[in-house]
């Protein structure tokens, strides 16, 4: 049977977005703290791994928002760890509130690396379940994109030296930020009382993002519905070789009520020429 490790944390005034609900970063670094505690019981406390230059390596991710939170509710979070015959780890995970409804559900890969080899953990769950077939397609040939530079900061990387997994999404909701600057017009969000949700999306990591360097943010639309779209980046490193993918589900709602509506006729006439 699979064991299941709990941890309960509460969100914080601080963890509120820019939609009025704790933004998807927080949820993140709930499941890493988490996933901390679960390796501890394994013999990897992150003292042991700090001493011993262990370093904790995030992977790809697939990620689902179910039920939006305010401040001070309470998580907890539900974590099961496998281990992989390559010495991936593969973590489920559920964050739940206290009403027993699940606010997000995280399904994501990390590895342990010292010296630049992985550490395969002994007395892991072998892999009892199938992990998640991403659906992230190559950018097509002659696709508009909006191309956006970003520099990563030192300061967003974390004790093993590297971009922990909420930082890399921090470059990917930034770039969203960027093409509806560029794109839409922000304005657009209080004149039309529409925004959106990200709903959800596939990260994946293909190589790793070294903090202190400038990348390039591509962003274009995969496809659109009547109240949401998908969104596509790529990050390029400024030798043009392709880092990490992401492709989110964005549901529109009224920013008043928060209820899901039908997207703005304004917003698709000024997006269509980046869809799919």
């Amino acid at each position: 049977m699979d064991q299941i490790f709990r941890k309960t944390l509460y969100t914080r005034h601080f963890d509120l977005d820019w939609n009025r609900h704790v933004t998807s970063r927080t949820y993140e670094r709930f499941a890493y703290d988490a996933r901390c505690e679960v390796l501890r019981e394994f013999g990897y406390p992150i003292e042991l791994m700090l001493n011993t230059n262990i370093s904790y390596v995030p992977g790809s991710t697939n990620v689902r928002f179910l039920n939006q939170q305010f401040v001070n509710s309470e998580m907890t979070v539900e974590s099961e760890v496998y281990g992989m015959n390559t010495g991936t780890l593969l973590w489920k995970q559920s964050i739940v509130g206290s009403n027993g409804k699940k606010a997000c559900e995280i399904e994501t890969t990390s590895t342990l690396l010292k010296d630049g080899n992985i550490i395969k953990i002994p007395n892991l769950p072998k892999l009892s379940v199938i992990p998640y077939q991403f659906t992230i397609h190559p950018k097509p040939t002659n696709q508009n994109t909006v191309e956006h530079d970003y520099y990563i900061p030192f300061s967003d990387m974390n004790c093993f030296w590297n971009l922990p997994s909420d930082s890399i999404w921090k470059i990917f909701e930034e770039g969203r930020f960027l093409f509806f600057k560029e794109i839409v017009d922000l304005n657009l969000i209080k004149e039309t009382d529409s925004t959106t949700f990200f709903m959800g999306g596939e990260i994946q990591i293909y190589k790793p993002i070294d903090p202190g360097t400038h990348v390039k943010i591509l962003s274009w639309i995969e496809s659109f519905e009547k109240i949401r779209f998908y969104f596509r980046q790529d990050i390029l490193d400024s030798k043009g070789n392709l880092l990490a993918s992401m492709k989110d589900e964005q549901l529109f709602v009224s920013l008043s009520n928060s209820r899901p509506r039908r997207a703005p006729a304004a917003f698709f006439d000024k997006i269509e020429r980046f869809i799919e």
